[in-house]
């Protein structure tokens, strides 16, 4: 039986959202099907909108107590991201391919969350020689010169992750269910008129062997039997910090920020630029918080880390061996003097943004006007940041609204932190679900 093209990646991958790019270029395919919920296709207009500044998330959530949800983040480098973008650059179809998240909850409802996959990583972390896994993925698949090679790269490592969990864990029937519904679209889709060869499928690596290997779909029958229950489906905007795998997300990566310099340098067409611009990016941080480094510190940092790369036989630095250079050079052998401009050039404080009123529930809406009326938006992200009010009346001003701004300012902020006190504690141990690889 002839097969789609299925371009297996990490949700966030900047050589996966580059290398799909090219392959979609070349393929120039009539149908493209991505991972993500089939109930999230209304919202692709406003994902592609000029306005909608990634990192952002589609969020479904149930309507009734206890309260479950999912989230699928973005980045600018995610894969499915950029076939979505393609797609509308090239007026081709593209749809979400896995459960409606109704489906998905109910069924999450039924299963639970699956057993941590921590373990399974840890695993990794020993079998591939390096420091972790995360260094073993960047230098073999982010470095990856072909996109065949990523291809080959990222589904080999996808089928070996599956061998170690395969019929294990609470969440595997949830994802044989999953991965035969996305099968049924496959031949959906061929149903519809379109050719195999013109479809090409964007799915984490994990599942490539699940939606290829052969196995029937599901059939109309069984569709109908699969639990449901009602939700809401939104657009949030959503930070780096939120994306990397130290808050908790399971899908995300350590450094979504130095990622994000990745990403640069494919669209620079010159890769060996990462180097430079996170070992830049450390310099001036440290100069803007009044720590002395030289250009000369820098060039020696530069060079130090190709030369750790070299040594593990490598041509491009990973994250690792940069970041070993610039506690050598910058640091002075001490990672404590740089580790905020790490956190800031590995994490940073970015946040998206979307545009007013799109895909947003009331609150959010409510919440981003009032930053916009008083003049909060800089103060719109991650980091700490001091603001000096003055509840006295300004009678040197001509408005009303500027009179008592402060004022405002102050209500608005006494009225946020008691609305998101509440929130967290209502949500604590209820809300779930998360991108799944």
């Amino acid at each position: 039986m002839e097969y789609p093209i299925c371009f297996g990646v990490r949700h966030l991958s900047p050589a996966g959202a580059w290398y799909l790019r090219q392959l979609l270029e070349e393929r120039q395919p009539k149908l493209i099907l991505v991972e993500g919920p089939s109930d999230f296709n209304d919202l692709m207009g406003d994902i592609t909108r000029p306005e909608t500044k990634p990192p952002f998330a589609v969020m479904a959530f149930t309507k009734e107590s206890p309260i479950r949800s999912i989230l699928y983040p973005f980045a600018e480098y995610s894969p499915e991201y950029q076939a979505i973008l393609w797609a509308k650059e090239h007026e081709v179809a593209c749809r979400f391919m896995d459960l409606p998240a109704g489906a998905f909850l109910g069924i999450s409802n039924d299963t639970g969350d699956g057993e941590d996959a921590g373990e399974v990583y840890r695993l990794l972390d020993k079998q591939c020689h390096e420091d972790s896994h995360e260094t073993f993925w960047e230098h073999v698949i982010e470095h990856c010169s072909k996109p065949e090679d990523y291809m080959a790269g990222a589904n080999t490592f996808g089928k070996e992750l599956r061998s170690l969990t395969e019929g294990s864990g609470g969440d595997w029937p949830e994802i044989l269910v999953r991965e035969a519904y996305m099968r049924r679209q496959i031949e959906n889709a061929v149903k519809e008129g379109y050719e195999r060869s013109e479809i090409v499928i964007v799915t984490g690596a994990y599942h490539v062997a699940g939606i290829l290997g052969g196995e029937p779909p599901m059939t109309e029958a069984e569709e109908k039997t699969l639990p449901a229950v009602e939700c809401n489906v939104t657009l949030m905007p959503y930070s780096y910090y939120r994306l990397s795998s130290r808050s908790g997300y399971g899908a995300g990566n350590k450094a979504p920020a130095y990622y994000a310099l990745l990403w640069q340098s494919f669209c620079e067409d010159s890769r060996e630029m990462t180097a430079y611009h996170y070992l830049s990016k450390i310099s001036t941080y440290q100069r803007e918080h009044g720590f002395m480094v030289s250009s000369a510190e820098v060039i020696e940092a530069v060079e130090l880390a190709k030369s750790l790369a070299a040594l593990h036989g490598y041509q491009l630095p990973s994250l690792s061996d940069l970041r070993d250079a610039a506690v050598t050079c910058m640091g002075h052998g001490s990672f404590s003097e740089i580790a905020l401009a790490v956190a800031d050039t590995e994490i940073g404080a970015v946040i998206g943004a979307l545009p007013q009123g799109v895909s947003r529930t009331s609150l959010q809406d409510d919440f981003y006007r009032s930053l916009k009326e008083l003049r909060l938006e800089k103060y719109k992200t991650d980091v700490t940041a001091e603001l000096s009010l003055d509840l006295r009346e300004k009678l040197s001003v001509k408005s009303e609204e500027a009179a008592f701004r402060d004022l405002n300012r102050s209500f608005f902020f006494a009225s946020a932190e008691s609305a998101g006190s509440q929130l967290c504690k209502a949500a604590e141990g209820e809300a779930g679900g998360g991108h799944m690889g």
